[in-house]
């Protein structure tokens, strides 16, 4: 049934239906957009089915996605089915994009997990499944690309028991390259009785007591048990021939069900903002509860700042439509709010999924237009980009000047470089890719410099004490001045002075994981102001660092490498090279899986080369894992210019006093 826009409008108003959020999830190339578009075209949504190879999809609508066939940025769908509103978010499956994936995890009622038939558990998939786990989402395990050649599948299942989870259900067998359900309302197997009941404690009970227990008994508790994320369906598939793509849907629409409403007060999440070829900024909320109309006034993070609705839309059927009204789990789309920022919300703070340890940037390089009077227009666009993205930091270099982006990783930086180029017109050259390293003060140490003592231009006694706290704390700001002494105005100079000379320590680099105690004061009234306190902090700071000294902090990589038996003596020659903390080995007659820790900056291409030794059988999966002391060398962060001079000065007369 095809409708115009109006009669859609009505038509949606109307229905009543459930309305779910669902990730789409993989490993790069596991299929995951093709995936997306069959569902679309299957329900109807689309005409016909989008290919990656020929770059008219639906859901990599940027033209360096399209080219490339990879997901940069996280978009949004929706399909309805058997009743069930779905709304799609396709994500990057690259982990130079992770933090874009982990933005989406917060608004997601389920998710799909897409692996290939053919690779199997790859780096990003087992990282995936971990955080999904973690954050008890219900996760349906799609296995797609079934008609590859030289899939073996009974390996396969052996491997997600092994490094995914035991809490599995293969809902289907496969013959010939076809699908058929082994699992379902009017049947079910005797073996999967037993597994039902062994994650059911009162369909347990019932079994034992030889009490009636039907198919659909058994069937719901599965559907139940999946929403509370402890058992995790697989189907199978192949996305390319449109295979198990309507079973994949009814298994969505049965086994990913809506949150309960809370209460009728609106509160939505925004989570991702885009600008349109105009240069309009279209920003994409989630209506967590109650519903956001045209024309409401609403407020942004419970603070004095309102916003007038002028325009409205959603996502029906795989297009956007104008709406007068969005209700609860449903997705909107406002136009042209200038104040919004990714993570911002509306009126009521929303209740979102908790336990994301957002994964900060470890690498950094210096970026140059080839024409240099573009400079502002570089900073332009990457102001744009970082709207878009806020996992994107970029920042002048107080020392050099340089323009300088943290990346997460090679790909991230070829596709902002790509960005720049088509999108802004500008083209810019990218210097070294450097390791971000970290300093720490290595004792702990106090220093004052006095009111009225000479170089001391500032009217004010600071005194600091710098003291290394264990690995990964932080920092950490206190004061032993009283209020009643020196006031808030003050005080907060000092820690607003702590906190911007922890940007740069003796050698560039973040200085973390100290406590500063505020520990001496004086001041002249009324000539002392806030300004002195805040700029004399610095120079009593960088004293006090000199005099403690620093230990250089390397970013570190837990990574477990799975590998065939014959290749384990050349992997362990590798990772002693590349200076790993090994923890644990376990190793069969097939097999070795290897745990430990590794330096980035040892380790940053390691994963392809497991994949060439191995002929794609090796997996080498990471995730950070915070920093801890180098044992390697290290590059500063530092040129020497006319800042540096001025406190070379400055230090040479405090020593000479």
């Amino acid at each position: 049934m095809r409708f115009d826009n109006a009669s859609i409008v009505v038509y949606y108003c109307l229905i009543q239906m459930n309305i779910i959020n669902l990730g789409i999830l993989a490993h790069i190339d596991a299929g995951k957009t093709s995936v997306t578009e069959n569902l679309l075209f299957a329900s109807g949504a689309t005409e016909k089915c989008g290919r990656v190879d020929n770059g008219d999809t639906i859901t990599d609508s940027m033209d360096i996605e399209k080219r490339r066939g990879i997901t940069v940025r996280a978009s949004t769908t929706s399909i309805i089915w058997n009743g069930v509103k779905c709304n799609i978010i396709d994500t990057p499956g690259h982990m130079d994009f992770i933090a874009e994936v982990e933005r989406t995890f917060k608004m997601l009622d389920g998710a799909v997990l897409i692996l290939s038939a053919k690779e199997g558990i790859q780096a990003q998939t087992k990282l995936l499944f971990s955080t999904l786990q973690k954050l008890q989402i219900p996760t349906i395990i799609f296995i797609n690309k079934i008609d590859r050649a030289g899939v073996n599948l009974e390996r396969l299942y052996m491997d997600i028991k092994t490094n995914l989870s035991q809490d599995v259900l293969f809902m289907q067998t496969v013959v010939d390259g076809s699908v058929y359900p082994v699992c379902s309302q009017t049947y079910i197997k005797e073996e999967y009785k037993e597994f039902v009941c062994n994650h059911d404690d009162n369909i347990l009970e019932r079994y034992l007591a030889d009490s009636e227990i039907s198919p659909a008994d058994y069937w719901n508790t599965i559907i139940a048990l999946v929403a509370k994320a402890k058992v995790y369906p697989v189907l199978h598939g192949s996305a390319m021939f449109n295979i198990g793509i309507n079973e994949l849907l009814d298994a969505i629409s049965s086994f990913i069900l809506p949150p309960a409403s809370v209460s009728n007060r609106l509160s939505a999440y925004l989570y991702k903002i885009e600008h349109d070829p105009k240069g309009h900024k279209r920003s994409f909320l989630k209506i967590i509860d109650g519903s956001l109309r045209l024309r409401d006034v609403v407020r942004i993070n419970d603070s004095e700042k309102f916003i007038k609705i002028k325009n409205l839309k959603t996502i029906y059927q795989g297009r956007e439509i104008n709406v007068d009204e969005v209700g609860a789990n449903d997705i909107a789309i406002v136009e042209d709010m200038e104040d919004f920022r990714i993570g911002d919300y509306l009126g009521a703070k929303p209740c979102l999924i908790q336990g994301l340890s957002r994964q900060h940037p470890a690498l950094k390089s210096s970026v140059r237009p080839d024409r240099p009077e573009e400079r502002s227009k570089v900073i332009s666009a990457l102001n744009t980009l970082w709207i878009e993205d806020p996992s994107l930091s970029f920042s002048i270099n107080s020392y050099s000047d340089e323009l300088e982006i943290s990346l997460y990783g090679l790909t991230q930086k070829e596709i902002i470089q790509t960005l720049l180029e088509e999108r802004f017109s500008v083209k810019v050259h990218f210097d070294e890719i450097k390791t971000i390293y970290k300093e720490r003060p290595i004792k702990k140490v106090n220093k004052i410099i006095q009111i009225e003592v000479p170089p001391n231009p500032y009217w004010a006694t600071i005194g600091l004490t710098l003291e290394p706290l264990p690995l990964g704390t932080g920092l950490q700001i206190e004061s032993d001045i009283s209020y009643g002494y020196l006031n808030h105005s003050f005080q907060n100079a000092v820690f607003e002075g702590i906190r911007m000379s922890c940007q740069s320590g003796l050698h560039g680099w973040e200085v973390t994981d100290l406590k500063v105690t505020f520990t001496q004061a004086e001041y002249y009234s009324p000539v002392s102001t806030p300004a002195d306190f805040r700029q004399l902090t610095p120079y009593v700071f960088r004293l006090a660092l000199q005099q403690s000294g620093v230990d250089i902090l390397e970013p570190m990589l837990c990574f477990e490498l799975q590998i065939p038996q014959v290749a384990s003596s050349k992997a362990i020659t590798d990772l002693q090279k590349m200076m790993s903390e090994i923890e644990d080995i376990s190793c069969n007659n097939e097999w070795c899986h290897i745990k430990g820790k590794v330096p980035l900056n040892t380790s940053k291409d390691y994963a392809s080369e497991v994949s060439s030794y191995t002929k794609g059988l090796g997996i080498f999966m990471v995730k950070p894992c915070g920093y801890q002391i180098t044992k390697d060398g290290y590059s500063d962060n530092i040129r020497m210019n006319e800042k540096d001079k001025l406190l070379f000065m400055f230090q040479k007369s405090m020593s000479l006093k």
